[in-house]
């Protein structure tokens, strides 16, 4: 009889500990359930790469959580707010990660913060669905804020604040240790962020790529060193130039990929969807080839960074974007070289002129106008879906170049960078029949209308062409994609299905586009094979006869040796390809050289500092 009193009286203290402090246990379960709920945000609960609960990293994403959640109640004093507020953003940046990775391929990183109104204005265009996981945690958030509305929580008074706020500072202080001074112990893999950050856990992941923010120079770096590098190359005699200056027109056109280089398209009611650019490979004044290129799926401003700057992505950490980043002073490009050269310098971009941070980079870059889609008439404009087409950005080009005949003696260098063909592809336009068939069209939708779209570019630069052939102004047109299209993936792995390529192979393949330089005039035309964004600004400064700065002269150089550099790899001169740490030791010249040309080229005394130089001017 009297055991069973004591056990009732324990169950009555039970019950009363549980009464008395169910609020804070609560407070105290809300930490673990935010962290679980972003983890399963991003994986759905079925990824077998998430993180174990016994692993390490689980235990200091925990602790970051934790050390969150005691750091607001100590400094606000109010447990329910904190309960609120802190799950609420963390729901909100949980969606973000997740959509981020679902259209981009990539987790939230810090350096996105360089690029949030370039994402506002590419994602305007998207039809947004909702996955389970992210109703799951919508429910399961509402359902927690109308258990936190009733319960009751102490008020934490002055010393137990202090407490608070202790035990929060030791807690963050060993996780911004343990991520940084600690980051060998985890999974670091700048090319493939969705995986580090399902091994690590988002918080733990972001803090560990807080370290990418900076580039750390080559260990054998100085600026003596990158000087003595570009003078053993540089030619003693001045390259001559062309008696007379071609006008350079470049065209880098939004999503603009040839997919059949991953498999057969098994088209049924035409042969080509790019028949024009295929054509120009028997065009004896055409230079036609494939480029590889740094972004896939987006990340436009990277591929155009390679284009104008000729430096290559692969010595930069994985997610950055140096056009916006690090273009904060003059700083060289093929437009500031052809103008020294008396060239005018005119972009164009049927868009936002604020994009990617344009309207700054391009007059740092030596653009002499920029004209947006506020230079663009609305009333003769077309539109092809809701952006403006590839015939009416090109009349635009013709319309410049007749400008600057009427106006100026001066040659013109043109860089257009189009937009007819950007994502997404989940919308049917009354504006925009989709013409094109292929095999299985009905399960790939997005597909269907990107292959349409391409097949009007390839339409309407076959009109610039005609235009410019029939000029009697000796000019070339450099035309280039800048990725391949944020598609369905299913059909990414329905064309590689039967591939005997290596994973990295195709992953180069998946960022790889046409190019082709063509002239009104003749020139020697070639197959160019593949070849890296980095080089084909040179390689248009060597077909149009103009001069090169030492630096492009010095990356021009590397081509024979390693006509691919780029960050999914590298292909060699036999054309194998070669992984890009496998080629560091040979490339090594070409980092210390283009670490000068981005963070060191004001004349400092850095050697070694991880903090970049403010100011990217000329070497």
């Amino acid at each position: 009889m009297e055991a069973l009193l004591r056990m009732k009286n324990k169950l009555n203290l039970c019950k009363q500990f549980l009464a008395s402090n169910i609020g804070m246990i609560f407070f105290y379960l809300t930490p673990l359930a935010t962290f679980l709920m972003v983890e399963v945000l991003e994986f759905g609960g079925s990824d077998s790469e998430c993180m174990l609960p016994n692993s390490f990293a689980f235990w200091v994403n925990l602790m970051f959580y934790y050390g969150v959640f005691l750091l607001f109640r100590a400094v606000t004093g109010r447990t329910r707010f904190s309960i609120i507020f802190l799950n609420l953003v963390f729901l909100i940046f949980g969606v973000i990660n997740y959509y981020s990775i679902d259209i981009r391929n990539s987790p939230v990183v810090p350096w996105d913060l360089y690029a949030v109104g370039t994402a506002a204005q590419a994602l305007d265009g998207f039809t947004w669905t909702i996955p389970p996981q992210v109703i799951a945690c919508v429910v399961g958030c509402i359902i927690w804020w109308v258990i936190t509305m009733r319960m009751k929580f102490p008020v934490p008074r002055v010393r137990k604040r202090v407490e608070l706020f202790a035990a929060s500072a030791v807690m963050l202080t060993a996780f911004t240790l343990i991520a940084t001074v600690g980051r060998d112990n985890f999974y670091i893999s700048a090319w493939r962020q969705v995986t580090a950050n399902r091994r690590n856990g988002m918080a733990l992941n972001f803090t560990i790529n807080m370290d990418s923010l900076f580039n750390e120079a080559p260990s054998d770096y100085s600026k003596e060193n990158a000087n003595t590098i570009l003078s053993s190359v540089s030619s003693d005699e001045t390259a001559d130039t062309a008696t007379e200056q071609p006008n350079i027109i470049a065209i880098m056109d939004e999503t603009f990929a040839d997919l059949s280089i991953l498999g057969d398209l098994n088209l049924e009611n035409i042969d080509d969807v790019m028949p024009f650019v295929h054509s120009l490979s028997e065009d004896d004044n055409a230079i036609t080839g494939q480029l590889v290129v740094p972004a896939f799926g987006g990340g436009t401003c990277n591929s155009e960074y390679e284009f104008l700057t000729s430096n290559t992505y692969a010595f930069f950490k994985s997610g950055s974007y140096p056009m916006l980043q690090y273009v904060h002073g003059e700083t060289e490009s093929l437009a500031s070289v052809l103008s020294e050269q008396g060239y005018s310098t005119v972009a164009i971009h049927p868009y936002y002129g604020s994009g990617w941070g344009r309207n700054r980079a391009y007059p740092l870059m030596g653009f002499d106008t920029f004209l947006d889609i506020d230079d663009f008439d609305d009333e003769t404009t077309e539109y092809l879906r809701r952006y403006v087409s590839d015939n009416s950005s090109f009349d635009k080009i013709i319309e410049t170049y007749e400008s600057n005949n009427a106006e100026s003696d001066d040659p013109l260098f043109l860089f257009n960078v189009t937009m007819q063909n950007h994502c997404g592809y989940d919308t049917v336009y009354s504006n925009f029949p989709e013409t094109v068939e292929f095999e299985y069209d009905s399960l790939y939708p997005y597909t269907k209308q990107y292959l349409s779209l391409i097949q009007e570019s390839d339409r309407a630069i076959e009109k610039l062409v005609e235009y410019f052939s029939e000029q009697d102004e000796p000019t070339i047109i450099v035309f280039f994609g800048d990725h391949m299209p944020y598609i369905e993936n299913s059909y990414y792995n329905h064309l590689t299905m039967y591939s005997t390529k290596t994973d990295a192979e195709i992953e180069m393949d998946k960022h790889t586009v046409p190019f082709f330089i063509w002239a009104n005039y003749d020139i020697e035309g070639y197959d160019a094979g593949r070849i890296s964004a980095n080089y084909l600004g040179p390689m248009t400064l060597d077909v149009a006869g103009a001069q090169m700065s030492e630096y492009e002269e010095y990356v021009y150089s590397l081509k024979d040796e390693y006509p691919v550099i780029s960050a999914t790899g590298c292909i060699n001169k036999d054309g194998i390809f070669v992984p890009l740490e496998m080629a560091a030791q040979d490339l090594h010249d070409y980092k210390i050289v283009q670490y000068e040309y981005v963070f060191d080229n004001e004349g400092g005394t850095d050697t070694g500092s991880d903090t970049p130089v403010a100011g990217s001017a000329a070497s």
